[in-house]
């Protein structure tokens, strides 16, 4: 008896009762430990600095090292699982690869920076850690790289993706399949669909995506997406098809910020929303409805913050903040009720911080 159909037909059912479509195995493990290490660039220097974090994730300065031949270091981003770091090299336009020596924390370069477009901006990996992708400004277009055992980088056939005009940031779905470039120039968000085997990018149906002025970043949390967008000083929120991959504006959207917001980020839970804005200098907050994901403004917001601040990230309970005007990292807890911010540390860096990485090296 024939029996492969049924099962196949099971299969469809079941994925039409899940939710019409499925996902990549993404082979990745995340590890839920505290980071022992912050990597920062200092991009007007040519180096990284690294900090030793403590068990309550108290930074004591370790040292900075030079980046090489990787000039202008601008963003910095870690493999899922392997202790590696990539950082864009906005001056010398190229991606380098970084081991992270276990215990130590020391760097060292793998093998020789890969070329990108112009000027190379936001990094993001996939989590499957096999690709990685680089926003080139200069040239308006996306650079894919195949990760090989040794953590060297190839670049994928087809590379480089076109997208709108000065991609900021690019940012990859928790499942894998999709890959958003926030364009500034353009208003607007450039989706793609990632092939899981070759890492090649497609654009999706509906692409790109309106926003308000100046999108600068984009920061995905479970269904939604959420767009600071600098040159209108408001947030711009959307629902995620999860088949598809399309965005669709949520209701009362664009909401407003403080001014030119440039980043965005997520607390671990998904219900807090936190983007900083560098001309105000602070920070505002939302409430993120885990229904509908309208946001709304958390009691004390905007919290006071620094000037320029270019990247936000959320990790074990705090909010760390690259300032670049006032080199160094701010350090905020968050309250697990209210998602409101206090400053608990400052972390002076030697140059301009414009990027960091919290990294969990094994001993």
């Amino acid at each position: 008896m024939e029996t492969r159909p049924l099962i196949l037909a099971s299969l469809a059912l079941l994925s039409a009762a899940l939710g019409g479509c499925t996902h990549s195995n993404n082979n990745a493990v995340q590890s839920a430990t505290a980071a022992n290490f912050l990597f920062v660039t200092n991009t007007n220097l040519d180096s990284i600095s690294k900090f030793q974090l403590s068990a309550t994730g108290q930074a004591s300065m370790g040292s900075a090292a030079t980046s090489g031949v990787c000039t202008g270091p601008r963003y910095i981003e870690q493999h899922p699982t392997k202790d590696l770091l990539f950082v864009s090299c906005q001056s010398s336009n190229n991606l380098a690869a970084f081991a992270v020596e276990s215990g130590s924390g020391a760097l060292s370069m793998v093998g020789a920076p890969v070329p990108t477009g112009a000027s190379p901006i936001t990094v993001a990996v996939h989590p499957n850690g096999k690709f990685v992708y680089v926003s080139n400004i200069g040239s308006n277009n996306i650079s894919a790289f195949a990760m090989v055992a040794d953590g060297t980088l190839q670049e994928i056939s087809g590379s480089p993706f076109a997208t709108g005009q000065t991609p900021y940031w690019v940012e990859i779905s928790e499942t894998g399949d999709f890959i958003y470039a926030a364009n500034r120039d353009s208003n607007n968000i450039s989706a793609y669909r990632v092939d899981p085997a070759s890492g090649k990018l497609t654009e999706i149906a509906g692409s790109p995506f309106a926003t308000d002025l100046g999108p600068r970043a984009v920061a995905l949390s479970g269904k939604f997406a959420f767009v600071p967008n600098r040159f209108a000083n408001n947030v711009s929120a959307f629902t995620v098809d999860p088949c598809s991959g399309a965005l669709t504006p949520v209701p009362g959207s664009p909401i407003a910020a403080g001014t030119d917001p440039r980043s965005a980020t997520t607390d671990s839970s998904g219900r807090f929303l936190y983007v900083p804005n560098t001309v105000s200098n602070d920070i505002s907050a939302y409430t993120i409805d885990q229904n509908s994901g309208v946001l709304t403004p958390i009691k004390g917001s905007p919290f006071p913050g620094g000037q320029v601040a270019l990247q936000i990230e959320a990790a074990g309970g705090r909010i760390y903040v690259a300032i670049n005007a006032s080199n160094n990292v701010l350090v905020f807890s968050i309250d697990s009720a209210s998602g409101s911010l206090e400053l608990v540390q400052t972390i002076p860096t030697p140059g301009n911080a414009d990027s960091f990485a919290l990294v969990k090296s094994q001993p």
